[in-house]
């Protein structure tokens, strides 16, 4: 039987962020998601206006900002909050 490499954890890759302040859900987070983008989440059953949600759901939304995907029918997101939503993951989620 072959070796197989072992997959990479998906946060791995956040490893290679500059974090160079705590980022928290209270402090920078939260403020980033607009009432357009809840709404158009909610259907999804992601409430962005939750941290519990907002956790839960924190590496497809990192994914989806990243990529450009979302938020839908809005300006996409800049590469400093994209590296902030990153930072957090990054760090653990801090409340």
């Amino acid at each position: 039987m072959a070796h197989r490499p072992k997959p990479h954890h998906p946060r791995e890759h956040f490893d290679a962020l500059s974090c160079p302040t705590s980022v928290t859900w209270t402090n920078d987070i939260q403020g980033m998601f607009t009432a357009a983008e809840n709404a158009c989440m909610k259907p999804r059953g992601i409430d962005l206006t939750s941290y519990a949600a907002v956790k839960q759901h924190g590496l497809s939304i990192y994914s989806e900002v990243k990529s450009g995907d979302m938020p839908l029918g809005g300006p996409a997101w800049s590469a400093d909050m994209v590296n902030t939503f990153g930072c957090w993951i990054q760090q653990g989620y801090p409340q």
